[in-house]
């Protein structure tokens, strides 16, 4: 008898463990499972890339999107967001016009992105993001800078802001990588790096890098 009884002492536990296992899981998908549907909000700095850092000096970046995971038990998403960017312009730029002595690009970017997870534990994953939208770009050629005007500065400075400006929309894609950090009730925060692209006649050339909470 009392050799049948060791397997069954060292049986126990693992019993045990193995129909707690479903508990374990639906706690941890109420408190620490993505939803349906999650809103965030991001924001960091931008370096630039390529001809696009030869006329402009690294910026910033904010920006707000909507994720979709029908599935939460499924390792893709999809997710629209919309982003602003801004730069100032290096010495290089300001030259092409010789009335200016500022200058700056801004973009808008709208992109539909998928999403691969690749979780490591239920609380930390990474990602793989990839997707296609649109982007808007400005450019601007000014004097006295932006917050050098009549009220600032004196009479006189509020005509002479803008020198010279540019406006254009084209097709721009992206590509990157995060990591996610569980919290509980569905939220979470991150950190991401992605290329992004606008195919204007030069390309736009960037890499943000953002810290975001989604909600």
């Amino acid at each position: 008898m009392k050799a049948m009884k060791t397997p069954t002492r060292m049986l126990a536990p693992l019993v045990l463990l193995g129909c707690s296992a479903p508990t374990f899981a639906q706690v941890y998908q109420s408190q620490y499972g993505d939803r349906p549907v999650q809103w965030y909000l991001d924001a960091g700095g931008s370096i630039t890339q390529n001809q696009t850092a030869d006329n402009f000096d690294n910026g910033w970046s904010v920006g707000t999107g909507v994720s979709f995971r029908p599935d939460p038990t499924q390792p893709f998403s999809l997710r629209a967001e919309v982003n602003y960017n801004r730069f100032e312009g290096t010495n290089l730029f300001i030259s092409q016009n010789q009335s200016a002595n500022d200058g700056n690009m801004q973009t808008v970017t709208g992109f539909v992105d998928g999403v691969f997870d690749v979780p490591l534990n239920p609380w930390f994953r990474f990602y793989a993001t990839g997707g296609v939208g649109l982007g808007y770009r400005r450019l601007e050629l000014t004097q006295n800078g932006f917050f050098c005007n009549s009220f600032f500065c004196g009479p006189g400075y509020g005509s002479n802001y803008l020198v010279a400006s540019s406006d254009t929309t084209h097709f721009a894609w992206n590509a990157g990588a995060g990591m996610n950090f569980a919290l509980p009730y569905g939220r979470s925060w991150f950190i991401e790096a992605r290329y992004e692209r606008i195919e204007t006649q030069e390309p736009t050339e960037y890499i943000p890098i953002r810290f975001g909470f989604r909600f």
